[in-house]
């Protein structure tokens, strides 16, 4: 194997582990973003008066498809990046061979 090709093999491993370690975004409420001493809003506004809210909740069937369709992307992006790893580092050419001659 040529020196170029083991840099192949080289990067495509490299991007294959980062892409598998590499972490999912995590999200926070804001009230953990800012200081924990300062209040949401400030004291000089002028707050308006409590209002009743009503929360209805929809009977719900138990499958999220926007759950669904996010894990089907994961996986396909996934499987799309192992695929292009295995082209890259698998070695489907032999450049060293000579051409084939007609005996």
């Amino acid at each position: 194997m040529t020196l170029k090709h083991h840099r192949f093999i080289a990067l495509a491993l490299v991007l294959i582990v980062a892409a598998i370690l590499v972490p999912s975004a995590s999200a926070r409420p804001i009230d953990q973003v800012g200081p924990a001493s300062l209040p949401a809003s400030s004291s000089t506004e002028a707050s308006a008066p409590a209002s009743q809210v009503e929360v209805v909740r929809a009977p719900s069937s138990g499958f999220d498809w926007g759950d669904a369709g996010i894990g089907a992307g994961a996986v396909f992006a996934l499987t799309m990046i192992g695929i292009g790893g295995a082209l890259v580092v698998s070695n489907r050419r032999h450049r060293d061979d000579p051409p084939a001659t007609l005996a």
